[in-house]
């Protein structure tokens, strides 16, 4: 039998515990919805605990504290140990891999955990020691797009730009997508500067290290092109994508370059996938929704999204 795969609730004081209720609504076999019974009782109590795809994570949790749309450290403590199980699961070969919740970054700040986001910690978790060299693929039906750097301020990402950086997310998006779908990808590097630089005149960032990334990655076989202005990439991209099966990739130089084009196709569309990771994580693209907590509003439509990408790849995979 095939293992199931696992989904996390995310942050209790968003829209997680009510996704939690709605998944079980369906008729979605062989998850393992990694939540706490506790938090179910008081944000999502009509649903049925007994139901068998629940998993229920204990801990001294002070559920008191806890309050929809509002971060707070027993907020972080409990996503974060849901993850922590479910992730543990995976390295451990119990589930074939996890779809997250959204979870509250300030919320896991304030637990005193400095974690910019599931990214990071995920890779942490596989090895503290040695952690997996990871990037998010934002996945989508007219855009498939790498971000060469994830939680960074703008500044930072800039500055921290260099060759190597930015060859190692070439390799993992080339790597990544040969072993999921068995083919080669093919890979677009957007540039950094307006018009892509203008030949040195509005930055040099293109021509001394875009540019040299790119042909290094053609001489070792990957398919790749660029840098194309950025203002004109993603447009062209999905004009250029035949159907949802394309296999261009863009390679985006930092979080709201890449994210900003993806999500104007809309939040329902958008799966968020870890790449380099031993094991299979997706995630939906959207956040814990504060706003909307506890009023019953939630969309289960970006979760089986993100379960039917899933399975796609797992299928792929065997």
């Amino acid at each position: 039998m095939e293992k199931p795969i696992g989904v996390t609730m995310g942050d209790p004081a968003g829209i997680g515990p009510e996704l939690v209720y709605k998944l079980t609504l369906t008729e979605q076999k062989n998850l393992l919805i990694y939540t706490n019974f506790e938090c179910l009782k008081k944000f999502a109590p009509q649903t049925n605990l007994s139901d068998p795809r629940l998993v229920n994570v204990e801990g001294v949790f002070d559920l008191a504290e806890v309050n929809s749309g509002k971060s707070s450290a027993s907020a972080g403590q409990i996503s974060l140990s849901i993850i922590k199980m479910a992730v543990n699961d995976c390295i451990k070969s119990r589930i074939s891999g996890v779809i997250t919740g959204p979870i509250s970054k300030f919320s896991w700040h304030l637990a005193g955990y400095n974690w910019p986001g599931h990214t990071e910690l995920l890779a942490h978790l596989v090895c503290p020691k040695d952690p997996p060299k990871v990037r998010m693929l934002m996945y989508g039906e007219k855009l498939k797009i790498v971000l060469n750097s994830v939680h960074l301020s703008l500044k930072d990402a800039i500055f921290g730009l260099n060759k190597d950086n930015v060859f190692e997310t070439v390799k993992i998006s080339d790597m990544w997508y040969r072993k999921n779908f068995d083919k080669q990808p093919k890979l677009i590097m957007a540039a950094l500067n307006p018009h892509a630089g203008e030949r040195g005149i509005l930055g040099k960032e293109e021509i001394e290290i875009l540019e040299p990334v790119v042909e290094k990655a053609k001489r070792a076989g990957i398919n790749i092109s660029g840098p194309i202005s950025a203002d004109t990439v993603f447009f062209k991209n999905q004009n250029d994508c035949d159907s949802p099966q394309s296999d261009n990739i863009i390679i985006a130089l930092y979080h709201d370059q890449g994210l900003i084009p993806f999500k104007l196709h809309g939040l329902d569309a958008g799966v968020n996938t870890t790449i380099g990771l031993p094991f299979l994580r997706t995630s939906v693209d959207h956040g814990t929704a504060f706003d909307i907590a506890g009023k019953n509003l939630a969309s289960l439509k970006p979760m089986i999204v993100a379960l039917e990408l899933t399975r796609e790849i797992l299928k792929k995979r065997r």
